[in-house]
């Protein structure tokens, strides 16, 4: 596989994971999932994957997107400092969230 292949791989892990950890979020801030839960220790197994997926993916293909070294540690926040300003990055940082990230996430607010 090329690096190439293996980075697009890797941020679509990167997005099933989001899905997961908003999927928790939501049934945890209705009361359905708590501490005690077999259901909420895997879940925080899958939180800590997810964020290290998402340093690996925010390192090295989100700096290839951005043309810059991040100045955070998350894509999500990455994308929420680009999602404020003008520019090919901000208008690529809103597409992004609008189009992959706000309908999945309760708060609908990533960029």
């Amino acid at each position: 596989m090329t690096l190439a292949a293996y980075s697009l791989a890797l941020a679509y892990l990167l997005w099933v994971l989001f899905l997961a950890v908003m999927m928790l979020k939501q049934e945890k801030d209705a009361g359905m999932l708590t501490p005690d839960m077999p259901a909420y220790k895997v879940g925080m197994f899958v939180l800590f994957v997810g964020y290290v997926v998402d340093l690996v993916v925010n390192l090295i293909l989100a700096s290839i997107l951005f043309l810059e070294f991040p100045k955070e540690l998350t894509v999500t926040a990455r994308l929420k400092r680009h999602g404020t300003q003008g520019g090919w990055r901000g208008d690529f940082a809103r597409w992004f969230c609008e189009s992959l990230l706000d309908t999945f996430d309760p708060s609908g607010d990533n960029c």
